[in-house]
């Protein structure tokens, strides 16, 4: 088998908004705006995708542009359905910088919603400067990676929240990576529509969150022998999860 190299590079840009139609003209957001000009060095008659994150991509031409604004035409629509099994991604929360790395990787997979937990373990609390300007940042990497991996659906991303809260809510498969042991991954019906897949923090949960968890009807897996980083542990259990349902 060959590869071929050098293929053109796709250049893609976000709308915050639907695509409704061919013909369809907007100017795009400054950030959008700005990296498309400073960076990519876009000019009236390139071409390139838009992506809605909302299963919609757009055969677009730029038609206008000055110093701060570029504004596009869409030529053509194409719409993706949302795919199934939605999984949710639940993670202990790390440090700033760690768990910004988190969130590129589960996107660039298909995660459909990604929750930072707080569990008895988490390295940051809840009250420790968290601001709804976090949530803006984090969602801009997500469309960063929706981006750059053509993935059409930009996942929800949540505040943080209590693994006891999470708990309480109403779920049907859900599945909690542990150290303690348990099946090797996890066994999956491929008849679920809905996954939750619960990454705890590196010195693992509690005995007591464990045993509340599986009260409230959450399987325990074990990914090994091996102590992972939370990002490794949330990557690698997506990737599985994602693998069994496109084998």
């Amino acid at each position: 088998m060959t590869y071929q190299r050098n293929m053109p590079r796709v250049i893609r840009s976000y709308f915050d908004g639907s695509l409704n139609n061919a013909g369809q003209e907007f100017t795009l957001s400054s950030d959008e705006s700005y990296h498309l000009q400073k960076v990519l060095r876009k000019e009236v008659g390139d071409t390139l995708e838009i992506l809605d994150g909302m299963g919609g991509v757009g055969k677009a031409v730029c038609i206008e542009k000055n110093d701060k604004n570029f504004r596009v035409r869409i030529d053509k629509i194409e719409t993706k359905p949302l795919p199934i099994p939605l999984i949710r991604m639940l993670v202990s929360l790390t440090k700033v910088g760690r768990w910004e790395n988190i969130i590129k990787p589960l996107t660039e997979l298909g995660a459909n919603r990604i929750t930072p937990l707080l569990t008895d373990r988490t390295e940051v609390r809840k009250n420790e400067n968290f601001n709804n300007r976090k949530l803006e940042k984090w969602k801009k990497l997500a469309i960063e990676a929706c981006k750059q991996s053509g993935n059409l659906w930009l996942p929800k991303i949540d505040p943080p929240e209590l693994l006891s809260d999470y708990l309480c809510e109403p779920k049907k498969s859900s599945y909690m990576a542990s150290l303690a042991g348990g099946e090797m991954f996890f066994k999956l019906d491929q008849g679920s529509s809905n996954i939750d897949i619960l990454i705890g923090p590196e010195g693992g949960w509690t005995p007591q969150e464990e045993e509340l968890a599986g009260k409230f009807g959450v399987s325990c897996f074990s990914m090994g022998n091996r102590t992972l980083r939370a990002e490794t542990a949330a990557v690698s259990s997506l990737a599985v999860a994602q693998s069994k349902f496109l084998s």
